[in-house]
């Protein structure tokens, strides 16, 4: 039961973000009394925690799997990245930390921590992709590797909104494709 009640919160956090969300919403979308659900989660920061915990290691790992791939270029890297973007898109998931980071103004000093965890996990695997770009010639970008990893997950985000917003789910990845060929290095 743990499990759909994070799926049904996760995707109300997605579509409304963690405020928008009632513990009540959730029950309804379940088919639980609201007070059964603080049986799995004592409150919305426990339920933000675990959202992104699981975000970490489920999609954190598809990730880390395109991130570490071998056989293919890091700007091919980049790309199946996006294409990972514009598939959540396109299932009405989109990126987690994204969603919850609206709402950040108003998270414990605890929440707020691990939001930066999360955040900082995903750009040093980026940063990672972007450093060995630079050095195998691949890619070329102006300041550090986190920077531009930064840059990258902030324009997959932003890209997923402006996407949702236009009601165009196609937007995104040649979008994103048009960035990555602008610091490709074509051999």
């Amino acid at each position: 039961m743990r499990e759909t009640v994070l799926d049904a919160a996760q995707k109300l956090v997605q579509e409304r973000g963690l405020n928008g969300v009632s513990f009540q919403d959730i029950a309804d979308k379940v088919g639980l009394k609201k007070p059964s659900l603080f049986h799995h989660f004592r409150s919305k920061d426990a339920l933000a925690h675990a959202l992104m915990e699981r975000c970490r290691t489920s999609y954190g790992a598809r990730y880390a799997q395109v991130l570490s791939q071998e056989g293919l270029s890091e700007p091919d890297r980049l790309k199946k990245i996006a294409r990972l973007f514009e598939e959540g898109l396109k299932s009405q998931h989109l990126c987690l930390l994204g969603a919850l980071s609206n709402d950040s103004g108003a998270f414990s000093d605890e929440l707020k921590a691990d939001l930066s965890k999360t955040a900082s996990g995903s750009i040093e695997g980026y940063a990672v992709l972007f450093e060995a770009g630079r050095d195998s010639g691949t890619l070329e970008f102006e300041g550090t590797p986190e920077e531009a990893a930064s840059s990258f997950l902030a324009m997959l985000q932003g890209l997923q909104l402006l996407a949702r917003a236009k009601g165009d789910c196609d937007v995104l990845y040649p979008a994103a494709l048009s960035y990555i060929d602008s610091i490709s290095v074509k051999k």
